[in-house]
Parts: C-alpha cells; sequence; structure tokens
C-alpha cells in the first residue's frame, strides 16, 4: 500500500545515498577491528562515515562514537557523566519535556541520591531565570534537548551556555540533539555542548546506528558497555558497519543540502495555511524545527483522528513513537508545554520530510479538515 508519511520525527524514509553505502558495506562483511583485508575495509568505512557526521555537526572525527542508537548515547551521556562528576556534585539540571532516553536515566539517577531540577519549557521557551538561580549552587552536569521532538521547539542552548559562563560554573553540557540535528540552519552545536547526542534514522540514515559526540574537555568518559574496547574503547561490541556508513552518507547529503530546510518549512508553511479556519489548534513554539508542526482538533479523541488518517493511508502520530505505549499515564511532555487535557488528548504531530510534496500536503490538509467534522 502506497502511504501518505507524515512522521518523520519518528523515522525518516532512508535516502538514496544511505541505501547505496548499506549496500555496498554489506559486500565488505570483514569485522572492522580484523587486520586482514576484508576487516580493513569494513574499518575504512566506518572511518569515512565518522569523518562525514563530524563535518556535519562540525567537530573532529576523533570526537564521534558510534552506538547503536540515540537512547545508547543519551544513556552513556549520562550514566558516564553521574560517574565522573557524582563527587563533585549532586545536582543535574534539565528540562520537563525531554525525552524518555533522558528521561528516564534521570529518574534512576535520583533514586541513586542525585537532586534533578527539570527547567519549565512551558510555551516552547526555556526557563533562563531559574537556570541562573541554579547554578548558584554546585552542578554535576545539565542534559537539555536541542528540539522536542513532540512540539518542534528548539531551545535557546546558546543562552544556555552564555549563563553557564557567566556563572562560572565547570558542569559540562550534554545535549540530546537527535530531533534538532540537521534541522537548524548555521547550528554550532559542537562548539556549545560538550556531548551531543545524534541518530541515524531521524535524517535518512538507518535504524540500528547513533552517535555522541565528546569534546575534549571531556576526559575519562566511562564506557557503558564493556567488553572488547571497540570505539576507542568507549563503546564495545563489533559495529554496525552498514547501518553506520548509511548514517554517514545521509549526514553528509542533509549537510549539503543548502534547500533542505526552507523546503520542510514550505511545507510546514503550507498545511499550516491550509487549516485556518478548519477549527484545528496550531501550537506554535516561539522557535520551531522547519519539519514539525504539532496540533489539537477539538473534540476528535487522537486515536479516532489516526483511525479515521490511516484509512485513508495517512501516516501521522499522537506524539512521540518512543513513548507511544505511555499515552494512557498522559503526556508530560504536551503538560509542560502549557496544552489543557482536553488538547493534550486530541493532539497530532504532523512531521515532514523533502520527499513530502506540495500536493501530499494539500490531500493532508483536506483529510484532516474533514477528521475536524467528527467531533464526539
Amino acid at each position: 500500500m502506497a502511504y501518505l508519511y507524515f512522521d518523520s520525527a519518528a523515522t525518516a524514509p532512508p535516502v538514496k545515498e544511505a541505501l547505496e553505502a548499506a549496500e555496498r558495506a554489506y559486500t565488505e562483511y570483514g569485522n572492522p577491528s580484523s587486520l586482514h583485508g576484508a576487516g580493513l575495509a569494513a574499518k575504512g568505512m566506518v572511518d569515512t562515515a565518522r569523518r562525514q557526521v563530524a563535518k556535519a555537526l562540525r567537530c573532529q572525527p576523533e570526537r564521534i562514537t558510534f552506538l547503536s542508537c540515540g537512547t545508547e548515547a543519551n544513556n552513556q551521556a549520562i550514566f558516564g557523566l553521574a560517574k565522573t562528576r557524582g563527587k563533585r556534585a549532586k545536582k543535574i539540571i534539565t528540562t520537563d519535556s525531554e525525552h524518555p532516553s533522558v528521561a528516564e536515566p534521570l529518574k534512576a539517577l535520583e533514586k541513586e541520591g542525585f537532586s534533578v531540577v527539570r527547567l519549565s519549557t512551558k510555551g516552547g521557551v526555556l526557563d533562563l531565570d531559574r537556570l541562573k538561580e541554579e547554578l548558584r549552587e554546585p552542578v554535576a552536569f545539565l542534559s537539555i534537548m536541542r528540539a522536542n521532538n513532540e512540539t518542534g521547539a528548539v531551545y535557546d542552548l546558546a543562552g544556555v551556555r552564555k549563563i553557564m559562563t557567566l556563572c562560572g560554573t565547570d558542569a559540562p553540557l550534554h545535549c540530546d540533539g537527535v530531533q534538532g540535528f540537521l534541522k537548524v540552519e548555521n547550528d554550532r552545536l559542537a562548539s556549545i555542548c560538550d556531548l551531543v547526542t545524534l541518530s541515524a534514522h531521524k535524517i535518512g540514515g538507518l535504524k540500528g546506528a547513533g552517535a555522541l559526540y565528546v569534546s575534549e574537555r571531556i576526559r575519562n568518559l566511562p564506557a557503558y558497555l564493556l567488553g572488547g574496547g571497540q570505539e576507542n574503547g568507549l563503546r564495545s561490541g563489533t559495529e554496525n558497519v552498514p547501518a553506520i556508513a548509511a548514517f554517514g552518507a545521509a549526514a553528509e547529503k542533509a549537510a549539503d543540502d543548502k534547500e533542505r530546510i526552507p523546503y520542510l518549512a514550505s511545507l510546514r508553511e503550507q498545511v499550516k495555511r491550509g487549516l485556518e479556519d478548519s477549527g484545528v489548534i496550531l501550537h506554535i513554539p516561539p522557535v520551531h524545527l522547519p519539519n514539525i508542526l504539532h496540533i489539537s482538533i477539538p473534540g476528535v479523541p487522537s486515536s479516532w483522528a489516526l483511525n479515521f488518517l490511516a484509512a485513508k493511508g495517512i501516516c501521522v502520530s499522537a506524539g512521540s513513537a518512543c513513548s507511544a505505549r505511555e499515552k494512557k499515564k498522559g503526556n508530560p511532555v504536551l503538560s509542560a508545554f502549557g496544552l489543557p487535557a482536553e488538547e493534550i488528548e486530541t493532539s497530532l504531530r504532523l512531521s515532514f520530510d523533502t520527499r513530502n510534496t506540495g500536493e501530499e500536503c494539500a490531500l493532508l490538509c483536506d483529510a484532516l479538515r474533514e477528521c475536524a467534522k467528527l467531533k464526539r
């Protein structure tokens, strides 16, 4: 069945270059740790991908470690920092709208004696005044996402770093950059943050590859997975060469495509305009990603809307794919954004990719306007 796919924030369709890179990697099936020709060929593909991802992030290749996914990279960063910084301070600063792969490790650390301060992100804006207050005391580290995976809000990390500098803290700043990577114009995450988490399948790569940027300022970050010492000892386990090669190719393509972000923004704007006077509520953060539009359809529960759209072959989501099974417990991210319960229960996330067309967006708008008439 052909789909009209508007769920790229969950996983983006793989780009042709990524698929081709993966196919080449499958033919070079050697283990990258082996010293024979086949092993060296596979290692060469990993090294090429490392350079491609590093160039896209604007950092040195040796600062990139490949892992299995964004969740593993977030866990590696958070538990690693807790272990190295926990003797200096027990306070961690984060936000109230982090992805579960950050929020859950921090909850685990609370049970181990850490104090976690969650900055408000109401309306999609970080509470920087609270940050100033909290930095008056010693802090172990900060973990603040670049962009929210549900609302599309882009957070002011440059402002965070400025405040950290003015307060004189030496605490590291970790960023979950998974949703924002290569979707924010002229982004300089590697110059702002000490650690940055990335994921391949959000930018047109394949599932099964993530990356962690660790600045030279962070020394002796302990490994989360122990074993053969691959990836300079930070991530043991044989590298997933096809997924890593695809990651590099996707990062290179996205970084080189200067029309990509403006095109995504144009699709978002088209849908936004197409829903005017439809009764659909648009949730627009002051600064937002070009590819995510969060809406609510009053009187139409998300489950109804999802089923209605699915019957038409249209794929959207009711929020983060990683927390879809937790919807019965409420949505802390949307509550933190400031949405009332009724708007949360009727909310949808629309997310776009460069493969989407204006014609597809027009069909999406027509379907959503029709869906808005289903009020219970």
